[in-house]
């Protein structure tokens, strides 16, 4: 009764007083709440700025790594580092193509893989594949290269001009062994499906080749 008789006072004096007077009455009934209130946005704006800072340092420690890796010839620890991020992935995708250009295939397809895993669905990702594809053909490992490109054309999430690369790639290694039949479905996969026109053409070129060997 003492409470509700305390309230109903409050109340009273609340709605009889002027505005100044009116703030603080209301402010001191619901002092409490309103503390416990603000304690939590400063909580989460806190929270909000410390991630946010975090962030930013991140990436410019990261740009500062990564120009001191150009300098000092460390590229392969610099993605190491950052494989989890994209600029690590690209750093692979370089590596594995001067591996490659270099005929180590076995050490481009490594890079490749690490690119193509840090990359994912996207046409630098499809590209890595692909290098890490062949490469494995080139440093005798067929099969592991050629279900490599065969991933790569039922890979929806890589654009079609990957995918038809893939698809080409895989029949061109199927016809290297004299499999004629596989090479020449997985060409006609090509020339039949969704797929850019230059591929195409390159398809029927080499489905053409293929004809006039058997």
């Amino acid at each position: 009764m003492n409470k509700e008789n305390s309230n109903e006072n409050l109340n009273d004096a609340f709605k009889s007083a002027d505005l100044s007077d009116k703030v603080w009455m209301f402010f001191t009934k619901y002092a409490r709440p309103i503390a416990s209130v603000a304690v939590v946005i400063c909580l989460i704006l806190g929270l909000v700025f410390i991630i946010m800072v975090g962030r930013s340092m991140c990436k410019r420690s990261m740009k500062v790594a990564y120009w001191e890796t150009v300098q000092t010839n460390t590229r392969e620890r610099f993605a190491q580092k950052y494989i989890s991020n994209p600029l690590g992935g690209t750093v692979f995708l370089g590596l594995g193509d001067e591996a490659y250009q270099k005929k180590e295939y076995q050490r481009a397809a490594d890079y490749y893989h690490h690119a193509r895993v840090s990359l994912g669905g996207n046409i630098l990702g499809g590209r890595a594949a692909i290098g890490e594809g062949i490469a494995s053909i080139k440093s005798g490992l067929q099969a592991d290269g050629e279900a490599i490109l065969a991933g790569i054309s039922g890979e929806k999430s890589y654009p079609p001009l990957i995918r038809s690369q893939g698809i080409y790639f895989l029949a061109n290694s199927l016809y290297g062994r004299g499999e004629f039949d596989k090479a020449k479905n997985t060409l006609n996969q090509l020339i039949n499906g969704n797929f850019p026109d230059s591929w195409k053409t390159a398809a029927k070129t080499l489905l053409q080749e293929i004809e006039i060997a058997q």
